[in-house]
């Protein structure tokens, strides 16, 4: 804000499914949303940052999703 104090509030909810093709292949799907409120108007922590993302969003919202397969030996 205008005195120079940034207080934001991160906001993160994801979800994991697996499902299981055979003894040993899942295929896996992931989504993360995060939402930033509070006052952090004109500093870096104004806008989302999801660990793991391509970088950080424009907005102060973003959505990740990941759908991936795994093989275990």
């Amino acid at each position: 804000g205008a005195s120079g104090e940034a207080t934001p509030r991160w906001h993160q909810a994801g979800l994991m499914l697996d499902y299981l093709l055979s003894k040993r292949t899942f295929l896996y799907t992931q989504a993360v949303y995060q939402h930033v409120g509070g006052d952090a108007a004109g500093t870096v922590f104004g806008n989302a940052y999801i660990t793991g993302s391509a970088g950080i969003s424009s907005t102060r919202s973003q959505v990740l999703g990941r759908v991936g397969i795994r093989t275990v030996f």
